[in-house]
C-alpha cells in the first residue's frame, strides 16, 4: 500500500474513534445532564458502557495500531500528522494501559455514581455517596499504576490532564501562592470587618426567562455563535462540544442566583467561543478540540475573571444589561465593577470570590493527593475537608451539601483534574499580560466596543491550532516564555489594591 493509501485508511478509522467519542463524552453526556429522565440513568449507563467499549476496541485494533506504528516518526509526515499520530499514541496508550473490562467497569460505575451523587447532595448525606466514591479512587490507584509514574502515583492522573504537569510543579507554586492569597484574604477581611469595603449588590430573585436573556446577551458580547451552539439549564454549569460547529453550553438556573450564573456563562461561554474558532480543516483528526483540560480552563478563567470582573467589560454591557434588568440603572459600571469583586470567605466553590478560588483549589488537590496515596481514607473525608476550610478560610460547612458533595468531578471521575483550574488561573493572568502588551489595555478595548479584538488575537495566537500543539507547548507560546505565578500574584495584588484601597 502506499503512504497516501495508508493515511486515508488510518483518517477512516480516527473519524470513527471521533465519532464514538463525541458521542459518549459530548452528545448523551449533554443529555444526561440537561434533559434525561431520572429512570432512564441504568439503561443508559449500559448504552455508555457498550459505547465506551467499541471506542475502545478501535483504539487496540491491531491493524490501526500497525497504522500508527508506521507513520510515528515517518520523514513524509506533515506537520499536523505528526501531531495526530502524536496525540493517537497518547489517547491509545492510556486508553489500552487499562484493562477492557475493567474500563467498561470503570465507564458503567461513572454513569451510576453521578446519580447516586446528585441523590446524595440533594439530602446533604455523604453516606449515600461513600461507597461509590471509594470505588472510584480504587479504580484510579489502579490507573496510576497501569498508565505508569516517576516519583508520585498522582504524577499519573495529572498528566492525563495537563500533559508535563508534576506534583512537584504544583506543589512550589502553591508554596509560593498560598501565603500572598491568605495575606491578602486577611487584609479584606479588615476592610469587611470596619465597614470600609465595597459592596455586593443584592437585586433579589431573578425570574429564568431574565437570567437566560442576560446569558444570551453576555455571550453574543464576547463572540459566541448561536449558530454554532446553544445554551440550556442543566445539573451543573459545563460545556460540551460535539464539533467546533455544535457546541453546548450547560447552566444551572436560581432565582437568588443570578451573579453566578453570570460568571458560570462567561467561564463555559468562553470556553466555547475558544472551540468555535478552532480550525475546521482539523475535523476528523482528533485535533479539532482543546490539547488538555488545563489549557481549556485558562480560557474560561480569562473570560470570566480577567474580562468578566474587569472595570471594562462592565462599562461594555452596562446598556444592554440595564436594559433587560432596569433595577441596575440605580448603579454605575464603577459600582458593579466593585461589587462582583467583592471577596469573603465561602463555602461553595462555585460561588467563591476570585482571590479565595484558588484556597478551594488547593484544599482539594491536598486531599486528592492523600486519597491516592492513601494517606487519607474515603471514610474521613469529611472531616478532614473540613478541618482544610477552618485552616485556610475559617469557616466550616454545616452539612455535607456545602462541603464535600458540592462538587460533580469526583464522581463524574475527573480525578487529577483540579490542578488544571490551578494552573488555568496562573496562565490566564500571563496570558493577558502578554495580549495587553501587544493589542493595548483590554479596559480600553472594551470601553471602545471593541471586543473582538481580543478574540482576533486569541484565535491567531491560538484558538485556530486545535491539539496541533501539546498543552505546554502551545501555552509557552501564548504566554511567549515559560509559566510563572508571579503575573497571577501581581493581577491579583493590583485588582485588590485598587478595589480595597489597600496600599
Amino acid at each position: 500500500m502506499t503512504y497516501q493509501s495508508q493515511l486515508t485508511e488510518l483518517k477512516g478509522m480516527i473519524e470513527k474513534i471521533e465519532y464514538y467519542k463525541y458521542t459518549t463524552d459530548a452528545l448523551i453526556y449533554w443529555d444526561k445532564i440537561t434533559y434525561m429522565p431520572r429512570n432512564a440513568i441504568e439503561y443508559r449507563s449500559k448504552v455508555m458502557s457498550f459505547l465506551a467499549g467499541e471506542q475502545y476496541r478501535l483504539l487496540s485494533d491491531s491493524r490501526f495500531q500497525k497504522l500508527i506504528r508506521f507513520f510515528n516518526g515517518n520523514a513524509k509526515n506533515d506537520f499536523v500528522t505528526n501531531a495526530m499520530i502524536r496525540r493517537l499514541i497518547r489517547n491509545s496508550e492510556s486508553i489500552r494501559a487499562v484493562p477492557e473490562a475493567e474500563y467498561q467497569k470503570y465507564v458503567q460505575l461513572i454513569a451510576v455514581s453521578e446519580q447516586v451523587w446528585a441523590e446524595a447532595k440533594e439530602k446533604n448525606d455523604f453516606s449515600y455517596f461513600r461507597p461509590y466514591l471509594a470505588r472510584i479512587f480504587k479504580t484510579f490507584r489502579n490507573f496510576a499504576e497501569y498508565w505508569g509514574y516517576e516519583k508520585d502515583p498522582y504524577d499519573a492522573l495529572l498528566g492525563y490532564y495537563a500533559e508535563d504537569l508534576t506534583t512537584e510543579t504544583i506543589d512550589t507554586m502553591t508554596a509560593q501562592l498560598k501565603p500572598v492569597l491568605i495575606g491578602l484574604l486577611n487584609q479584606v477581611e479588615e476592610k469587611n470587618k470596619n465597614g470600609s469595603a465595597p459592596k455586593k449588590i443584592d437585586i433579589g430573585p431573578v425570574s429564568r426567562e431574565q437570567q437566560q436573556a442576560v446569558w444570551t446577551m453576555i455571550l453574543k458580547k464576547i463572540g459566541f455563535n448561536f449558530d454554532s451552539g446553544r445554551v440550556d439549564i442543566g445539573s451543573h454549569p459545563t460545556i460540551l462540544a460535539n464539533s467546533p460547529d455544535d457546541i453546548r453550553v450547560v447552566n444551572t438556573f436560581s432565582e437568588n442566583g443570578f451573579w453566578g450564573g453570570i460568571f458560570n456563562i462567561l467561564h463555559c461561554g468562553g470556553r466555547g467561543v475558544y472551540k468555535q474558532s478552532i480550525s475546521r480543516e482539523l475535523m476528523g483528526t482528533l485535533l479539532a478540540e482543546s490539547p488538555t483540560f488545563a489549557v481549556e480552563e485558562a480560557i474560561g478563567r480569562f473570560y470570566e475573571n480577567i474580562i468578566g470582573r474587569s472595570k471594562g467589560f462592565w462599562q461594555y454591557i452596562y446598556e444592554p444589561l440595564t436594559d433587560i434588568l432596569p433595577q441596575l440603572k440605580t448603579y454605575t459600571p464603577q459600582d458593579l465593577f466593585e461589587a462582583v469583586n467583592h471577596a469573603q470567605p465561602s463555602l461553595i466553590r462555585l460561588e467563591a470570590d476570585e482571590l479565595t478560588y484558588l484556597l478551594h483549589i488547593i484544599i482539594r488537590y491536598e486531599l486528592e493527593k492523600d486519597l491516592i496515596s492513601g494517606a487519607l481514607d474515603v471514610d474521613d473525608l469529611p472531616d478532614a475537608w473540613s478541618s482544610k476550610y477552618e485552616e485556610y478560610l475559617s469557616i466550616r460547612p454545616e452539612h455535607d451539601g456545602e462541603g464535600v458533595l458540592q462538587d460533580i468531578h469526583w464522581a463524574a471521575g475527573y480525578v487529577g483534574f483540579f490542578p488544571s483550574y490551578f494552573m488555568a488561573n496562573v496562565t490566564a493572568a500571563q496570558m493577558a499580560a502578554v495580549m495587553a502588551q501587544e493589542i493595548g489595555d483590554l479596559d480600553q478595548l472594551m470601553q471602545q466596543q471593541s471586543f473582538g479584538k481580543i478574540n482576533d488575537w486569541l484565535t491567531q495566537n491560538m484558538y485556530c491550532y486545535g491539539a496541533v500543539y501539546s498543552g505546554r507547548e502551545l501555552m509557552e507560546k501564548v504566554c511567549r516564555g515559560t509559566f510563572s505565578s508571579t503575573y497571577y500574584i501581581d493581577y491579583l495584588r493590583n485588582k485588590y489594591s485598587e478595589v480595597y484601597k489597600l496600599f
